[in-house]
C-alpha cells in the first residue's frame, strides 16, 4: 500500500517558517484539529478538513476556509487530536506530522503524547516543533530496529511513558544493551550522537526517541 502523508495541525505553538514548509513539502493532506485551523490560518496554511466539536474554530477561520471539510466530533470523551487521529486512520493515512502539540499548557502537551503513543502503532508518528523532532519506536508485536540520521553532537533523548524493554543502541555517547526505560523509573534524558547515524532497536514497548535540533540545545 503507498505511503499517504498528513499534516495535523493542533491548537498550540507551530513552528517556525522554515519547518512549516518543510512538512508542507512532505504532505498529501492538510487536517486540523479544531482550534488549529485558527493557528492555520494565521500562518498562511489552507487545511482540507477540520476535525472536532469546532468549538474552537472562530468565525473569521470559518470564513476563511469555505472550502475545507467540516468533521464535526461533538464527544467529550475524546480530546480533538484524538478525533483527529482516528479521522486519519479512517481515511488511510499511513504517515502524520505532528505540529501545534508542544508549548502553553503542560497538562495538553501530556495528554498529546499520550495521543501519539495510542496511535503509534497505527500511524507512523513524527512530531516537529522549534526545538526538535520526536517520534516513536514500536516494538509491540516482535523486536524492531530503526536508524536515524543526524550529526554529531545532536542531543537525543528516549523516554518510555511505560516499560519499554530490550533497548539497544548503536552511535550514541551513553549506549544502553539489553536494557529497559520506564516511567518514574528510568528515563534515557539527553544522550548525544556520535556520528551521522544511530540506531535504536527495542524489544518489547514504545520508545519516544526526540532529536533536538542544531543550535537548539536548551541543556
Amino acid at each position: 500500500m503507498p505511503q499517504r502523508t498528513a499534516l495535523i495541525i493542533a491548537n498550540s505553538i507551530l513552528p517556525a517558517p522554515q519547518i512549516l514548509d518543510a512538512c508542507l513539502a512532505e504532505a498529501e493532506l492538510i487536517i486540523c484539529a479544531d482550534g488549529g485551523a485558527n493557528r492555520a490560518r494565521a500562518a498562511g496554511i489552507t487545511p482540507h478538513y477540520i476535525v472536532g466539536d469546532l468549538d474552537s474554530l472562530s468565525a473569521e477561520t470559518r470564513q476563511a476556509f469555505p472550502h475545507a471539510q467540516l468533521v464535526p466530533r461533538p464527544s467529550q470523551y475524546a480530546t480533538d487530536l484524538e478525533k483527529t487521529l482516528t479521522f486519519a486512520v479512517e481515511e488511510k493515512i499511513t504517515r502524520a506530522l505532528l505540529l501545534g502539540v508542544t508549548g502553553l499548557r503542560f497538562d495538553h502537551q501530556l495528554v498529546n503524547l499520550n495521543m501519539m503513543e495510542k496511535f503509534c502503532a497505527q500511524l507512523d508518528l513524527e512530531l516537529y516543533d522549534d526545538f526538535g523532532m520526536g517520534s516513536f519506536i514500536v516494538a509491540r508485536d516482535s523486536p524492531t530496529t530503526k536508524k536515524f540520521a543526524t550529526f554529531v553532537g545532536q542531543q537525543v533523548s528516549l523516554l518510555a511513558f511505560r516499560l519499554v524493554e530490550g533497548i539497544t543502541t548503536t552511535g550514541l555517547k551513553y549506549p544502553l544493551h539489553d536494557e529497559a526505560l520506564e516511567w518514574a523509573v528510568r528515563d534515557g534524558l539527553s544522550n548525544e550522537a556520535l556520528r551521522e547515524e544511530f540506531s535504536i532497536s527495542v524489544r518489547s514497548g514504545n520508545l519516544f526517541c526526540y532529536r533536538v535540533r542544531r543550535g537548539s540545545d536548551q541543556s
